[in-house]
C-alpha cells in the first residue's frame, strides 16, 4: 500500500496542534445529481472489470515482481489497471487518469485515480483483505478534489461507493444499503486498526503511536483499504496510515466522509495535499491527534 518514497517523506512530518472543531473541514467535493446518474454506474463497471482480472489470479501463485521502490507487483495489479484504463479511455477519452502502475494521462475537468490492488502484499500471501481503489475527481479551478470514491473487495464480492454525505455498501447478490460509522466517543472503547504494527519502519511509529495503541480497547493490523472499509461500515473506530501515495488516499476520503467519519493527514491537515491518513468515526479524531502529538 505504501510507497517507499512516501514512507521516507512521512518521517519528517510533525503532528500539528489539534483543536476540537464544531464543523471539521471535509475534503470531498459536492456531486451533482447528473454526475451521480452518469458516473456511479460506470464505477460499478470499473469494479466489475477489475474483479474480472484479479479474481482468476488470486490464490493462483502468480509471479511477483519487485518495483524500483521495493514494493511487489503482479499481473493482477498491472492487468486490472490496464483493463480499467482501457474502459475509461473508450467511454471518456477526454478524462485524465492517475494510476499506480501506469502513471498519468492528462485530461480535462475530470480525472480517475486507480489503485488496482491495494494491499499487494496481502494478495500475494493469499490474504483476503486486499482491494481495488477507484476515485473520480473534478477540477473546479482550484485543483482536483474527489467527488466519488470506491473501496471494492474482489475476494468478498463487496464494494463501498462514497460521496458527500452518503456511502453505500453493494454486494455481489445485487443488494445494497447505506452504511454509517458507529458512535464511539472514548479512545478506551475504540477498535484501532493499522496497516502494519506501530514499531515497523513502514508504519513510522514511535512512543506516541504506542501510547495510542495501548489505550485502545482492541488493536489489530487489519489494514490497507480494508481498515477503512471496516471503519465506514461501523466495525472499527480508528484507522492509521502515516505514509501513503495519492492513489491510496483519493478513493478513501469520500468513502469515510460519506459514512459520517472524519479524515485528516497525519499532521491534522489535508490528506490529499500530504498523503497520509488518520480516519476516525468523528468524535475521537481530536483525541487521536492529541495522543499522537504527545498531549493526550
Amino acid at each position: 500500500m505504501t510507497a517507499a518514497g512516501a514512507r521516507s517523506a512521512a518521517r519528517s512530518l510533525n503532528i500539528a496542534t489539534a483543536h476540537p472543531a464544531a464543523h471539521p473541514v471535509t475534503y470531498t467535493a459536492a456531486v451533482a445529481a447528473a454526475e451521480l446518474r452518469e458516473f456511479v454506474p460506470f464505477v460499478h463497471e470499473l469494479i466489475g472489470c477489475a474483479f474480472g482480472v484479479i479474481g482468476p489470479l488470486f490464490l493462483s501463485g502468480t509471479a511477483v515482481d519487485i518495483k524500483s521502490d521495493a514494493s511487489p507487483v503482479t499481473r493482477a495489479d498491472r492487468g486490472a489497471e490496464e483493463a480499467m484504463r482501457t474502459l475509461i479511455e473508450r467511454r471518456y477519452p477526454d478524462h485524465g487518469i492517475l494510476g499506480e502502475e501506469f502513471g498519468v494521462k492528462h485530461g480535462a475537468r475530470y480525472r480517475w485515480v486507480l489503485d488496482p490492488v491495494d494491499g499487494t502484499r496481502a494478495f500475494i500471501t493469499n490474504c483476503f483483505l486486499f482491494g481495488t481503489l477507484i476515485a473520480l475527481e473534478r477540477d473546479d479551478g482550484a485543483g482536483f478534489r474527489p467527488l466519488l470514491g470506491a473501496i471494492a473487495h474482489p475476494a468478498a464480492g463487496v464494494a463501498l461507493i462514497g460521496r458527500e454525505r452518503e456511502c453505500r455498501l453493494y454486494r455481489a447478490d445485487g443488494t445494497e444499503r447505506v452504511v454509517r460509522v458507529r458512535s464511539c466517543a472514548r479512545l478506551d472503547d475504540a477498535t484501532v486498526l493499522a496497516t502494519t504494527h506501530w514499531s515497523t519502519g513502514e508504519q513510522c511509529g514511535g512512543p506516541a503511536v504506542e501510547a495510542l495503541v495501548r489505550r485502545a480497547k482492541l488493536y489489530r493490523t487489519w489494514g490497507d483499504c480494508f481498515g477503512y472499509f471496516a471503519l465506514a461500515t461501523g466495525a472499527a473506530d480508528v484507522m492509521l496510515d502515516p505514509s501513503l501515495a495519492y492513489w491510496d488516499v483519493a478513493a478513501i476520503v469520500p468513502v469515510v466522509e460519506g459514512a459520517g467519519g472524519r479524515v485528516t493527514s497525519w499532521d491534522g491537515g489535508d490528506p490529499l495535499a500530504r498523503p497520509s491518513l488518520i480516519a476516525t468515526a468523528g468524535p475521537l479524531h481530536d483525541q487521536v491527534l492529541a495522543v499522537l502529538r504527545g498531549a493526550g
